[in-house]
């Protein structure tokens, strides 16, 4: 097969194809646990104050005026026995008042009341800590599991690529032969998240292979976006894992957008050296400048990769117009094509590369915080994660769990 020339080639077959892509794969999540109700014990019921007694104690009196006889001489002596009960009825009621906050109706005082209480929200605080250790010791097991699974068939796959078995073959930008896809090197740990995406993971994981295979040949890339979305983010992963590998001698990195370039001298970018260069927007380089930068990265100048990013119909007609550059961009990367299932594998990815989980119910509510967002603006969506994040280790260290690092559903409402 007669090799690819450039990434621009590239382009030109994916705009014949209308931006047509592959089915996503299709992911398996496990099951959201249930969050743990933490349930507060009921006060007991205040005893009734026994408010009937002095109410008997006046309907006394009427029972000697119902059963008094109606001679005149008895009268007035039914008056001063009245007259001297009602004081002794209005004596008892401070009597009661006294003894009622004394006694609960379980013969305790208040006091005993109140400490029972404490003892009883001690004891089911307790318990709600001892279920939720083990509710996310069991959870702990279990992506532990999982990820051994997956390391099983990661290596399992490795060897079906060493062996050629049974291994999707793909075509090597640089000498047009058919060669196993593989896998990511260990090291690429910032462009795993991308590896998990349908649309991207291929161009991602040959670009990064092909490279390793030919060193000695350009290293510049093209990252593909939509129209006014920000990639940005995409260019500087490649850097660092480029950094990591040690396809680079310097984890310097540069971003410029392609206005700001044009305006500059050179000089600017010679403590960039052994680094990496992204542009934003490089649909709008001047290309005599895109001619200079390309020289001045040379491997016997300042040894720099650069990296462009922008809208795949500006990159396609930049590229057309501008041939004696395009050779230099071997390696291109669509994030173009990019949907919202895609996005939240990027999610997962993402919140797994910077150590904190995250179960089922959490991704959903990042899927409806995607629609105040642009499908495929990865800048914008990996800042959001980043603040998802920060929301987290403040409600850690406010509850003094800090360091768990277990997003949840109201840390991603927070953000």
């Amino acid at each position: 097969m007669k090799p690819f020339r450039n990434a621009y080639e590239a382009i030109k077959r994916l705009l014949s194809k209308l931006f047509g892509g592959g089915e996503e794969k299709e992911e398996v999540t496990s099951a959201a646990e249930p969050e743990l109700k933490k349930t507060e014990p009921q006060p007991e019921p205040e005893p009734q104050k026994p408010e009937a007694k002095p109410e008997n104690k006046k309907a006394e009196p009427k029972k000697p005026e119902a059963n008094k006889k109606p001679e005149a001489n008895k009268k007035p002596e039914a008056k001063p026995e009245n007259k001297k009960a009602e004081p002794k009825k209005q004596g008892a009621k401070p009597e009661n008042k006294t003894a009622e906050p004394k006694k609960s109706a379980s013969g305790k005082t208040a006091e005993e009341d109140m400490e029972a209480y404490v003892r009883e929200s001690e004891r089911k605080e307790q318990e709600a800590y001892a279920a939720e250790a083990k509710r996310r010791a069991e959870r702990a097991a279990k992506r532990e599991a999982e990820e051994k699974r997956a390391e099983q068939r990661a290596a399992r796959r490795e060897m079906e690529a060493q062996a050629g078995m049974g291994v999707r073959r793909v075509t090597d930008p640089v000498t047009g032969e058919e060669v196993p896809l593989g896998a990511l090197p260990a090291r690429a740990v910032t462009l795993k998240k991308y590896s998990k995406i349908a649309s991207t993971s291929d161009d991602v994981i040959l670009s990064v292979n092909s490279i390793l295979r030919h060193p000695d040949m350009s290293k510049n890339i093209v990252i593909l976006g939509k129209n006014g979305f920000g990639t940005v983010r995409v260019g500087e992963d490649f850097a660092r894992s480029f950094y990591a590998m040690e396809l680079v001698k310097s984890d310097k990195i540069a971003k410029i957008k392609a206005k700001q370039l044009n305006k500059i001298g050179l000089e600017k970018l010679q403590g960039l050296k052994g680094g990496c260069l992204i542009i934003e927007n490089a649909g709008l380089v001047v290309p005599a400048k895109l001619v200079e930068v390309i020289k001045n990265s040379a491997p016997d100048e300042n040894d720099y990769v650069v990296i462009l990013t922008g809208e795949i119909d500006s990159l396609a007609r930049f590229f057309e117009d501008n041939q004696d550059v395009a050779d230099q961009f071997i390696y291109l990367v669509g994030i173009h094509k990019i949907k919202e299932k895609g996005m939240i594998s990027l999610a997962r990815g993402y919140i797994k590369e910077k150590g904190y989980t995250a179960d089922k119910p959490v991704y959903e509510q990042l899927k409806q915080s995607l629609t105040a967002m642009e499908e495929g603006n990865i800048d914008r969506f990996l800042e959001f994660l980043d603040k998802v994040m920060e929301a987290t280790d403040a409600r850690e260290v406010s509850e003094g769990n800090g360091g768990h690092k277990e997003v949840l559903v109201e840390d991603v409402r927070k953000a």
